[in-house]
């Protein structure tokens, strides 16, 4: 049986809210653990524009381009 949310009692919806909050920390839990595990999996390439991407950035960084957090901060006006 269908209800609106009007319709539920406290308890059917602290129930409903509990159950998608367990489910999303789940999926999340299970995402984590994933990452976490494949780090001993063997390295695979990099997608191409990532590749440029951090090889430009070392680039940057090596010839001195580079901004510390405090200088960018201050350049974002916070």
């Amino acid at each position: 049986m269908n209800k609106t949310l009007n319709q539920l009692s406290p308890d059917e919806f602290e129930g409903l809210v509990e159950r998608a909050v367990d489910r999303r920390l789940e999926v999340w839990m299970t995402q984590l653990m994933d990452a976490l595990t494949s780090i001993d999996e063997p390295a695979s390439e990099f997608r191409p524009e990532f590749a440029d991407s951090l090889r430009k950035a070392i680039l940057q960084s090596e010839a001195g381009e580079g901004m510390d957090l405090k200088s960018f901060r201050a350049e974002i006006g916070e």
